[in-house]
């Protein structure tokens, strides 16, 4: 998208995540959408937050069309076993830190594991909001190494050093041990799902990532829909018809395994009775969206480290996010000198 829209060969409509839109917008390969919003959309059907990862200098590109949040996937039966049950009788999910231990001290077997990590980077991203840690500093510099992030990556190292509850690294079991019904439990993404409506005998339960924090949170993104800029106004007049029409009906990619953006959607019975997606948007309110910065891939990259280095006993959470935050500066600052820009947070 980025090659075919720097040479003016762009889709007249394509898919962009959020969090890349910093990059996205200041290559100029997306138009403003503020003219949809107004006639077609109204901005009232969405979560301000979601909205704001949208918008650049006053306009409005892009038009949210669901929200993805990390959460908890479990499995039905080890629930029950470890007696985890609701007054009904149903499986219940741990809820806090306390209870989270408790299962996974239960499920861990010469067999399997109770806990297991999948993608690094995101379930250590996904507890960063729980304890009030951020990305950057007012001023758009770095700032990994704070104290919520440290306190985050602390837990997250324990569950191995302290709990011994998470297989070794190289183990390499997270979700497919999951899916093999090796693993009690893991936190992923909601697009995880699709893996899951595709398996049989597979009884799974989806929930919010437990308290483990101050408060509950978690890491989201959006897939976004996006406009090309030059297109004529026949052109136009399709593509926002096209568009509107994706989001009017965006129950059905929901169950596919997303959280709808419009809150007129996600309100609707069909929603609520999808258990996963709709266990998952109860995170809304407390989720965190990854840091706007053009630079997000490096990042990832050094955070990913960080908690390898973390997990394996190599080096102490404070020790590992301050290399992590020292290199992620040094691409920010080249990123400034490059493009003569200032990162905002």
């Amino acid at each position: 998208v980025m090659v075919s829209g720097l040479d003016g060969r762009g889709p007249d409509v394509f898919v962009v995540h959020a969090s890349a839109l910093t990059r996205m917008q200041r290559a100029g390969v997306l138009a403003p959408m503020d003219s949809l919003f107004e006639k077609e959309i109204s901005k009232a059907d969405f979560d301000p937050y979601v909205v704001e990862q949208t918008q650049f200098e006053g306009q409005q590109y892009c038009v949210p069309l669901d929200i993805h949040p990390q959460g908890m996937f479990l499995n039905k039966q080890m629930l029950k076993e470890a007696g985890f049950v609701g007054p009904d009788g149903s499986a219940r999910a741990p809820a806090n830190k306390e209870e989270f231990i408790q299962f996974a001290t239960k499920m861990k077997s010469k067999e399997g594991y109770g806990f297991a990590l999948t993608a690094w980077q995101n379930n250590f991203m996904s507890l960063i909001p729980q304890f009030d840690g951020h990305y950057l500093d007012a001023d758009g510099n770095a700032d990994l190494d704070c104290a919520g992030n440290v306190a985050a990556l602390e837990f997250l190292g324990s569950l191995k050093s302290k709990h011994d509850l998470i297989p070794p690294p190289d183990n390499q079991l997270g979700w497919i041990g999951y899916r093999q019904k090796k693993v009690a439990m893991v936190w992923d993404g909601i697009y995880m799902l699709g893996d899951l409506l595709r398996l049989e005998g597979m009884e799974y339960l989806g929930a919010p990532i437990p308290t483990i924090g101050k408060h509950a949170g978690t890491l989201a993104d959006s897939h976004t829909l996006c406009f090309r800029p030059g297109m004529s106004t026949k052109q136009r007049a399709v593509a926002e018809k096209f568009v509107k029409y994706l989001s009017d009906n965006s129950l059905r990619w929901a169950g596919a395994g997303q959280v709808p953006a419009r809150r007129s959607v996600r309100a609707l019975p069909e929603f609520k009775k999808m258990q996963v997606q709709s266990a998952f948007a109860e995170q809304i309110p407390t989720m965190m969206y990854f840091p706007r910065i053009p630079v997000l891939f490096e990042m990832g990259v050094e955070i990913n480290l960080a908690v390898e280095k973390v997990v394996r006993g190599r080096a102490t959470p404070k020790e590992a996010l301050k290399i992590a935050d020292e290199n992620t500066q040094k691409a920010i600052d080249r990123d400034r000198e490059q493009h003569k820009t200032v990162v905002k947070s």
